[in-house]
């Protein structure tokens, strides 16, 4: 298996999971969200499998390399830009949600600005490094955070005030029929392939088979442990009632004979890593498609004024998104993201496959 691609694939499972995706799913569990997960999983394999094999035919080149040859360089330019855009508010959303997490349940009277400063001081060094470097720095938060991360989650799928009755009354509203919002969140999960779009460039070889299934067999289960353990443990209609579902779970857990006896802590502290890792891929790619179609002398030239471009939008959104309008947002961001992202695999999946042909 190709452990980079699995890398990109998990990250963005792992973020999900506690931020927005659980409180969509959880907020329509009555009205289709089962539905949607079952339908977002094939629909998940099969972009993931015709984007990754539409980029098989540019080995290790990311999109910038892909399209420099080409002669509508307007059309080119204005596809890039684009993506840029949704790169940047893929990663901003990621950290005004995790910024609010932070600041309800570590520390409610820090203010969120000095925290907004702390993460983009430690994003701005990592988003510049080379794409490889990044795979690096990737591996290992990873390497440090899924044992911790698996362990929790044993702990939930064994803990006593784990209500399988709870879960099994949400699954009998499996045939309502599937809600927009809903499948749009439960495919989020998936789009961790997407980042191909620069990563590609460390991918050697072909993808095969064995990262398809653990795409799959990961994915269902991401989805069932997002969406249904919070129900378990807080009833199909109390866990409604949070903003951050999971984090309230990992807050009904405890560890009695470790030295932190509270999960709420250990887990939040593993996420941070995981936040500043996902955020820093999203801009990443941002700043190389930046790169592609400006140039890399002159994106370089320009290079503080980007990050002061980054810089104020993400203070202004601080101050003007509060979290009811951020969910919101979210919502809606999702399903354009949905739209958009059906749109660019399959037309670049056309399009590589007539290019190489």
């Amino acid at each position: 298996m190709n452990r980079y691609f699995l890398y990109l694939v998990l990250i963005n499972m792992f973020i999900n999971a506690i931020i927005f995706v659980p409180s969509i799913l959880i907020k329509y569990s009555f009205n289709g969200a089962v539905a949607s997960v079952i339908l977002s999983i094939p629909y998940g394999i099969l972009m993931t499998y015709l984007y990754s094999k539409a980029l098989t035919k540019f080995p290790e080149q990311g999109l910038p390399e892909i399209l420099a040859d080409s002669k509508h360089k307007l059309l080119s330019n204005l596809h890039m830009g684009f993506i840029q855009l949704a790169y940047f508010t893929a990663g901003l959303i990621t950290l005004l949600g995790f910024l609010d997490i932070l600041s309800r349940f570590v520390n409610p009277e820090e203010p969120r600005l000095f925290l907004l400063i702390i993460y983009l001081a430690a994003i701005f060094l990592v988003i510049g490094m080379p794409t490889e470097r990044i795979m690096y720095f990737v591996e290992i938060i990873l390497f440090f955070s899924v044992p911790f991360l698996g362990f929790i989650v044993f702990k939930a799928y064994t803990g006593e005030e784990l209500s399988w009755d709870s879960i099994l009354e949400v699954t009998t509203y499996t045939f309502e029929w599937p809600n927009l919002k809903a499948f749009a969140a439960a495919t989020y999960v998936f789009s961790g392939y997407v980042n191909l779009i620069i990563f590609n460039r460390v991918i050697k070889g072909k993808l095969k088979i064995w990262n398809y299934l653990f795409v799959l067999f990961v994915g269902i289960f991401n989805l069932f442990t997002t969406f249904m353990i919070p129900i378990g443990y807080h009833g199909a209609d109390g866990a409604k009632e949070y903003l951050f579902p999971w984090i309230s779970t990992a807050d009904s857990l405890r560890l009695v004979y470790s030295p932190i006896e509270r999960v709420i802590f250990l887990f939040l502290m593993l996420y941070m890593g995981i936040t500043l890792v996902s955020v820093s891929v999203h801009w990443h790619a941002a700043l190389e498609l930046l790169k592609g179609t400006f140039g890399k002398k002159a994106t370089e030239k320009k290079k503080w004024l980007v990050i002061a471009a980054f810089i104020i939008i993400s203070i202004f959104s601080v101050y003007q998104i509060n979290t009811i309008r951020l969910n919101k947002i979210t919502e809606y961001w999702m399903i354009v993201r949905l739209v958009v992202e059906t749109i660019f695999v399959v037309s670049f999946y056309i399009w590589a496959r007539r290019k190489t042909t």
